[in-house]
């Protein structure tokens, strides 16, 4: 399956959980930021991880309203914030086109560092019983 994992975040945990979607989607493309270095073309599934918050960078706003459906048929969010700062990001991403799954993972992402990459047994699960759902729901399309 063409899959991308994407994040706009500066916390260790988040980055850290990115990866491990990464390699159980066996993705072909590395984790990357957004805006990504090569943009996404005809994903079948482009996995967010973010940190949201009141205002967001024009470039991640920019990079969600561009994702049509030619770049990606589905989006799953996983998300350090509360749904009143992640119902603009789900707003950006409907209107270009793509398809937002309704189940978005909320996590908080513990501290402000890239190198702080702890992740407990738990939230190991947690995220990857979250990916098996959203495989199952977009397999159902």
């Amino acid at each position: 399956m063409k899959l991308r994992v994407l994040t706009a975040t500066n916390k260790g945990k988040l980055l850290e959980i990115a990866d491990i979607l990464c390699k159980k989607g066996e993705s072909t493309y590395a984790v990357d930021v957004i805006p990504p270095a090569y943009s996404c073309e005809k994903e079948r599934l482009v996995i967010l991880v973010i940190s949201a918050a009141s205002k967001m960078p024009n470039s991640f706003e920019i990079f969600c309203k561009d994702l049509s459906r030619a770049r990606t048929q589905h989006v799953a969010l996983l998300v350090d914030g509360t749904p009143e700062k992640t119902a603009p990001i789900v707003e950006w991403i409907r209107g270009a086109g793509a398809n937002v799954l309704d189940e978005i993972l909320y996590m908080k992402g513990g501290l402000p560092f890239k190198f702080a990459r702890s992740v407990s047994d738990e939230e190991k699960n947690t995220a990857l019983a979250w990916f098996d759902r959203v495989l199952a729901e977009i397999s159902k399309v």
